[in-house]
């Protein structure tokens, strides 16, 4: 269990650079590029698959208050990208959901480095 952890960990921190990789590709064009997207769902997903092996393989006892919030965050950033999708879809594009979203996963990568877990 401890090393799935680890691994999905990696991962999880790989996804989180996509996201940013995404933004700079997203900053070229005037619609949200889905590497944006797709990376904030898999990092919710893997967020979520983290928190389930940290709790039920009792790897790590984490403080849920902490696990909310960065949730909460990480919902915040898929829904960005998703309205925004839609937006350019229609023909309405919308960057500022774009930097939203960026500025959020940079909140989530604060908190998960911060000294409340």
């Amino acid at each position: 269990m401890v090393q799935a952890f680890q691994i999905l960990g990696i991962v999880h921190i790989g996804v989180a650079a996509l996201i940013v990789a995404g933004y700079v590709l997203t900053l070229s064009s005037s619609r949200m590029h889905p590497l944006m997207t797709w990376s904030a769902r898999a990092q919710l997903l893997l967020g979520l698959a983290l928190v389930g092996l940290a709790e039920g393989g009792d790897v790590m006892t984490l403080n849920h208050t902490w696990v909310a919030l960065k949730l909460i965050v990480a919902v915040a950033v898929v829904a960005c990208c998703e309205i925004a999708n839609a937006r350019a879809r229609k023909g309405t594009p919308a960057p500022m959901f774009a930097h939203v979203a960026l500025t959020l996963t940079l909140v989530n990568i604060l908190l998960a480095y911060s000294p409340l877990h």
